[in-house]
């Protein structure tokens, strides 16, 4: 389950500044789609019969063709990180089958990395000498959802030779479009851990990835998928050693979990989203309202004192791009008495660069014994 993680990751840090250097993500011995060293991305594409050719990558760019019949066309600068694309065949769009596809957007889509310097992309970037865990991928069938389910479970360095030690769990998930891949594939939460846990910042722990497009999440979460995993992994099996997270979309899967099943987790984090109270959508009035914050979630933050004495850790994070509306959330639980902590991304939007740094300071901070 590691292919992207190690093989595709190694070359696309090491590739930084030099010129026109093949995509991280292309297929071996694929010269196209190209990072240039000022950042734009330069694409080929070979269609002599196409009468239109475009990139869409997050906007469209219009390819010119040459007499061999080979499309190219060159971008603006792109911000650095990860970007999905596709090629659009007149009212087709197709994934580019010169590179590997990452389920994202809703289907398997091209991508690109725009790197990083090597030192701002050292902390999920494999290296030589750090102990690698390993990532399981966990067939079962869900009696809440009624249907066959599939979870990606990752085991930290050292879990299968020492048989005695038990872990604690973060329960992890994926954005809207993903599916339970996207934190290995696109996130590379198994590096960021591994790299972690070597450098002892961070506890070593027990990640658990599902899909969140299933028709009932929450019971599936807490019916089938927490007993599966403490029955079948070494876990402490309690609250105080359970967490979840989960980005965009998936920040109001964890926090529904977090707060909506306090007896499960003592820790919560959502990246890129919000909590949601009332009308779902970024003014959120429900904070604004003090019955319909008291009343949300079972009551769970009328009693603010009685909420930071039994939760360890309301993690809130998005990127600088993102807006400020995340740092008001926080704000405004600060002033109603409830602990959290905030953190920002510095110039990153709502893509995957962002929901790496949220993870790798959030998984730091789990955990810890006062």
């Amino acid at each position: 389950m590691k292919h992207y993680s190690l093989i595709i990751l190694g070359m696309a840090i090491s590739a930084t500044l030099m010129a026109q250097s093949p995509s991280a993500y292309n297929i071996s011995g694929k010269s196209s789609p190209q990072v240039n060293p000022d950042k734009t991305v330069t694409f080929n594409f070979s269609a002599p019969s196409a009468s239109k050719v475009i990139v869409n990558l997050g906007k469209d760019y219009e390819m010119t063709k040459d007499e061999k019949g080979v499309w190219s066309v060159t971008t603006e600068p792109q911000v650095e990180g990860f970007h999905y694309y596709a090629i659009k065949l007149g009212d087709l769009s197709v994934a580019d089958p010169s590179t590997y596809t990452f389920f994202g957007c809703g289907r398997y889509s091209s991508a690109i990395e725009v790197p990083e310097s090597e030192e701002d992309a050292s902390y999920y970037t494999p290296k030589q000498g750090v102990p690698q865990g390993a990532v399981r991928s966990v067939k079962f069938y869900s009696e809440a959802c009624k249907e066959w389910e599939r979870m990606l479970v990752y085991t930290p360095a050292g879990y299968e030779q020492d048989s005695d030690r038990r872990y604690p769990v973060l329960y992890l998930q994926h954005g809207g479009g993903e599916d339970e891949t996207g934190w290995i594939y696109q996130g590379f939460a198994d590096v960021i851990l591994d790299n972690l846990i070597a450098e002892g910042k961070a506890e070593p722990m027990i990640i658990v990835m599902n899909s969140g497009n299933v028709s009932d999440f929450d019971r599936m979460i807490t019916e089938d998928v927490i007993p599966l995993v403490d029955s079948r992994y070494r876990t402490i099996a309690d609250r105080k050693h359970r967490a979840v997270a989960g980005l965009s979309w998936g920040a109001k899967q964890a926090y529904d979990l977090g707060l909506g099943y306090p007896q499960y987790f003592a820790s919560m984090a959502g990246f890129s989203g919000i909590i949601v109270i009332g009308e779902f959508n970024h003014s959120n009035p429900g904070f604004r309202d003090p019955k319909m914050f008291k009343e949300a979630y079972n009551g769970i933050f009328s009693n603010a004192r009685k909420f930071n004495k039994e939760t360890d850790l309301l993690f809130i994070a998005n990127g600088e791009a993102e807006g400020n509306h995340l740092a008001e959330m926080s704000k405004l639980l600060k002033r109603r008495g409830i602990r959290n902590t905030f953190y920002q991304s510095p110039k990153t939007a709502h893509e995957w660069l962002t929901w790496r740094r949220c993870l790798y300071n959030y998984a730091q901070l789990l955990f810890k014994e006062d």
